[in-house]
């Protein structure tokens, strides 16, 4: 929990290492490696067994292309941020979550993005924009209604969720307003600035001002979209903490948003709750979609 040590602290009762601790999951999780080769290969099944379109471009770089797996005509769209800590994996292990989304009647897109330290945070979030644009732009094109665009991401995915649940689409973007009609954040960051002071600003170099742009808690509309917010029992501290001062935040002033514990999930088990049917947080999300969910096994 806190730090009992005598060293200096540097964010509420943690000293440096046991900061640093605290943004590293794979403390309490040595074996983090099998959810990511789990889920690697799950997500090749599906994109062999389910219709899709892969690597399509929504931007100029190599990295930002996005995986489509639509659900018929006139449908939802859920788009998927990845999670890694800003630095590693991409859509390729995120196909997983689309089977039970897409038999809800939920198209299911998978965005794909350049990762820290190549390029900044600043940047990796432009993509993320970029790719809501480009998805309202051409939502159609694979059966699905660009009114009715949700977000979803765990992690480092949930935190760029946080960013497009804030951002001002209508100003910045020019689209509507309310163009994200919901959000799914699962064990995010919504305030950077204890990251700023962990190690992992070794490759995200954040500074005052850039702690200031990308913390959704720092950048709240007057009206927020609907938000699912969760996080696990056997994740680090600083998680849990992060999510249940976002929610307790909007709830306070009024905006709509659930707040999902899971007492027994580490941190990787919480991503894998986006594919599990059964789940409150997959119920929760397509029931915000106006959808029935499809949890009943066959």
């Amino acid at each position: 929990m806190y730090s009992r040590s005598n060293a200096p602290k540097v964010w509420l009762d943690y000293d440096q290492e046991a900061l640093d601790r605290q943004y590293d999951q794979r403390v309490l999780v040595p074996d983090a490696n099998d959810y990511v080769r789990r889920n690697a290969r799950d997500s090749a099944i599906v994109r062999v067994q389910l219709e899709c379109q892969l690597d399509v471009a929504y931007g100029p770089s190599p990295e930002e292309t996005l995986d489509i797996f639509p659900a018929g005509d006139a449908t939802p769209v859920l788009v998927y941020v990845h999670g890694g800590a800003w630095t590693r994996w991409s859509k390729n292990e995120n196909s997983y979550q689309a089977p039970v989304f897409i038999n809800a009647g939920v198209a299911f897109v998978s965005v794909n993005f350049a990762l820290a330290p190549q390029v900044s945070l600043d940047e990796l979030v432009r993509q993320n924009l970029t790719a809501v644009k480009w998805i309202y732009d051409h939502a159609r094109d694979f059966g699905a209604d660009p009114n009715r665009i949700y977000i979803g991401g765990h992690s480092s995915g949930a935190h760029v969720v946080g960013l497009l649940a804030v951002a001002d689409w209508n100003a910045d973007w020019d689209l509507p307003a309310d163009v994200i009609k919901g959000a799914i954040a699962v064990s995010g960051m919504y305030d950077l600035e204890p990251v700023r002071l962990s190690s992992r600003n070794t490759y995200l170099h954040l500074d005052d001002a850039a702690v200031e742009r990308n913390s959704a808690l720092r950048n709240l509309p007057d009206k927020m979209p609907p938000m699912i917010i969760a996080y696990g029992g056997r994740e680090q501290i600083e998680f849990q903490r992060h999510s249940r001062d976002f929610a307790k935040i909007l709830q306070a002033r009024g905006d709509d948003c659930q707040l999902f514990f899971y007492d027994n999930n580490n941190h990787f088990e919480m991503a894998q709750e986006f594919a599990n049917p059964a789940s409150p947080l997959t119920i929760a999300a397509i029931e915000m979609m106006g959808l029935r969910p499809n949890n009943t096994s066959d």
